[in-house]
Parts: structure tokens; sequence; C-alpha cells
């Protein structure tokens, strides 16, 4: 129980700070900007190739308060309407996105993986290999 309280103001700290989400990609990514409705398509497996280049979309673990932040706003789908998704995304042949376990394994695979698009928070310095393509506020 005292697990679940302090799991609980964990979360409710973090999600108070993280204002913002930035949707980013290495510099070789083929837009320099990116839509709601293109970011929604990408992570639902929906859209596969911008200007011919195989994209892959990177998530975080499911429990994870950045990832809880994009799926409400961005998304726009509860953690149980999208594991019904999946599920029935799996009978058709999709698969859900690629899912690393930090910030750093994700600066990582964008880093090196040509195609690749993921999400973190505001709180956090890019360097120069990296682009932002998209921002949204937490709500």
């Amino acid at each position: 129980m005292m697990y679940k309280i302090s799991f609980m103001l964990i979360l409710l700290i973090y999600n108070l700070s993280a204002k913002e989400i930035l949707v980013i990609a290495n510099q070789d990514f083929p837009l320099e900007k990116i839509s709601k409705t293109k970011l929604k398509m990408i992570f639902l497996n929906k859209k596969h190739y911008i200007k011919e280049i195989q994209i892959l979309p990177i998530n975080y673990s499911p429990d994870n308060p950045i990832r809880c932040c994009f799926e409400k706003n961005i998304l726009k789908k509860s953690k149980r309407s999208l594991q019904r998704y999946w599920l029935d995304a799996h009978y058709h042949g999709r698969r859900p996105p690629k899912v690393v376990k930090s910030k750093k394994a994700l600066l990582k695979y964008l880093q090196n993986i040509p195609g690749s698009i993921g999400y973190i928070d505001s709180n956090i310095t890019l360097d120069h290999n990296y682009k932002i393509l998209f921002k949204e506020k937490c709500l």
C-alpha cells in the first residue's frame, strides 16, 4: 500500500513538472515539422513511410508518465482503449512501436537508426544531433 502511495506521489510530481512533450528525430529525418494527425498515424502503425523513408516510432514502457501524457494528448486514447486497439491490430499484422526503457536509450536509438521518431519531456537539453518536430502541452 505504501508503495502505491509513493508511486502515485512520484507520478503527480513528475506530471506537474513535465509541462510539454517534444516529438524529436535525428537531423536526417525527412520532415522539419509534423502534424498531430501524422503522429497519431505513425504511432498507431497506420503510416510507415515519409518521403520514401521508413518511419520507426519509439515508445516508452506503458507505466512511464511521458508515455501516459503522449497517449492522452497526442493519440487521444486511454490505456485500455490502446490495449484493445493493439490486440485487434495484431490480428491484422500490425505491431506496436518499439519500446525503450529510458530517455538515454531513446536518444541513442534516434541518433543511430534512420527514420526513427520518439518523444521526450521538455526538461531535457538537446544537442544539434536532434530536431524538434512537434510540441504538445501535457494536460
